[in-house]
């Protein structure tokens, strides 16, 4: 199919954190224990998705060892503390600019040009050794993973973000993605970390079905401005993020109403890192959707190192299937939260137009044995309208016909019960919805609000931010109670970094 390109809007770039939450036992076969990560006395601040999230739970099960992530990002430095070691390979897709030698810029750097990709590629796979006090620096949530790093963007004269090819023309940060999903696929990635947004390339399309066809994870994450969805994330099949705080509350600068949001996952006030003029500090806390993003494709990775003859799309059938959901702290009902907690909880029926499917939940997910399920990607939409198609998808994949379940609809009234249709969501009196329903008479269901939709051209549509429901906000409704000051390139965290 052809389609202008939509150039130069590669803007948002971003990172994330959150709290608390207990372990369960772990559940997968015997795995070895993650070789870089030094155990604390105590979390540091900004390490509170870990205890949430029950990483070291999910570490018992897998650390990512035999897995490869992909990063495409800006330039790397690969010497900071926490990745020594840890980056396999390293190539930029960016020239000089000016004139017309070609030369291939460098992939890896020092200093803010290379900060967003080393903290990506921290919070997957750091050893836990860092610049902060005692020696302690960023544990990853897969710390034995291997890291290939993709350079795709780099800082003009401007300031701007941009990524000269002479193949294409100029610069063109769209199709340096583009050429980067494609290569990471025939690295062999398992996962495909893309913590920014782009435009539309014609050939993103057919990138995104070399990584399905090679059974690679595609994770994007989502704008820091409440704005409509971008590309990679638009691409159908991948696993778009969005963020949330240490509450499971949707934070300010995050997208509120999109039918492409697939999971939620930790992204605001987390230790990420940053450089200034002394050098690179491990303890800085940061906000954005690629925090988010990283810390989803690093689950992932760690989950399929505990089941190495899983598919990609059984992986992902134990993520779906398995979202943080507890029962409500007051009344009858489910809310979503980061842990599995309670008793029979029941399946998530639809998508949220904030929260997805729910809040990524791997220490949960990583129980699951994922060979007895499905190998097509449930997080795959059936519009017709949609790129790569659903019959794409599937024929990239190997399956015999696409996901039926990933789109689907409310009803308008309540089930009789939990395993049916999910119910319409509940209305406050401004008219927004609130994620969850309780419904009495001994039926509890969790509520979430269907996706559905189309879009043209970029994929790009109107997305209202609902209005702040009256009364107290639960973890699972989309307000935040915290300042975040955002701009078009991101969220700014308490520092000043924007990303």
């Amino acid at each position: 199919m052809t389609r202008a390109r939509l150039r130069h809007t590669a803007l948002a770039l971003a990172l994330v954190a959150g709290v608390g939450g207990a372990a369960v036992v772990p559940a997968a076969a015997s795995a070895p224990a993650p070789t870089g990560v030094r155990a604390a006395a105590e979390p540091l601040p900004g390490e509170w998705w870990r205890s949430a999230m029950g990483v070291d739970e999910l570490n018992r099960a897998g650390s990512g060892t035999g897995v490869t992530v992909a990063v495409i990002d800006g330039p790397i430095d690969p010497d900071v503390p926490e990745l020594k070691g840890k980056v396999v390979s390293s190539r930029s897709y960016c020239e000089t600019p000016g004139g017309a030698t070609g030369r291939l810029l460098s992939p890896s750097a020092k200093g803010k040009d290379a900060e967003h990709a080393t903290s990506m590629a921290a919070l997957i796979a750091g050893s836990g050794r860092g610049t902060g006090s005692g020696g302690r620096g960023i544990r990853g949530i897969a710390p034995d993973v291997r890291i290939r790093h993709y350079a795709v963007l780099y800082a003009g004269e401007d300031g701007k973000k941009q990524c000269v090819m002479r193949k294409a023309g100029g610069d063109n940060i769209d199709q340096a993605v583009a050429d980067a999903i494609a290569q990471a696929a025939e690295d062999g990635a398992d996962v495909i970390n893309i913590s920014l947004v782009v435009g539309f390339d014609e050939d993103m399309v057919d990138a995104l079905l070399t990584a399905y066809g090679r059974d690679a994870v595609v994770v994007a994450g989502s704008p820091n401005t409440r704005t409509d969805v971008q590309w990679p994330g638009l691409g159908n099949g991948v696993l778009l993020v969005n963020s949330v705080d240490s509450a499971g509350r949707i934070p300010d600068f995050a997208v509120r109403d999109s039918p492409f949001v697939a999971l939620a996952a930790p992204g605001k006030d987390v230790m990420a890192a940053s450089y200034d003029g002394s050098g690179w500090k491990s303890e800085t806390l940061v906000s954005g959707s690629s925090i988010a993003t990283a810390l989803v494709s690093g689950g992932i990775a760690a989950i399929r190192s505990a089941y190495p003859e899983a598919t990609s799309g059984q992986v992902l059938h134990a993520v779906k299937d398995n979202v943080g959901l507890r029962e409500k702290t007051s009344g009858s009902g489910y809310e979503t939260w980061f842990r599995r907690s309670g008793t029979d909880l029941p399946e998530v029926k639809s998508a949220n137009t904030a929260y997805g499917w729910g809040i990524f939940d791997p220490a949960d997910a990583v129980k699951v044995d994922p060979t007895t399920l499905p190998k097509d990607n449930p997080f795959v939409r059936t519009r017709t309208s949609d790129d790569p198609t659903a019959e794409q998808v599937s024929a990239a994949l190997g399956t015999a016909s696409p996901s039926a379940t990933a789109a689907p609809t409310a009803s308008a009234s309540a089930p009789s019960s939990p395993s049916a249709q999910a119910a319409a969501p509940a209305r406050t009196e401004d008219g927004s919805s609130t994620p969850w329903l309780p419904i009495g008479a001994g039926v509890l269901v969790l509520v979430l609000l269907a996706a559905g939709g189309a879009f043209v051209l970029g994929r790009r549509g109107s997305n209202p931010v609902p209005a702040t429901p009256s009364g107290t906000p639960g973890p699972h409704d989309p307000t935040d109670s915290t300042q975040t000051t955002t701009t078009t390139d991101g969220a700014t965290s308490a520092e000043g970094r924007k990303h």
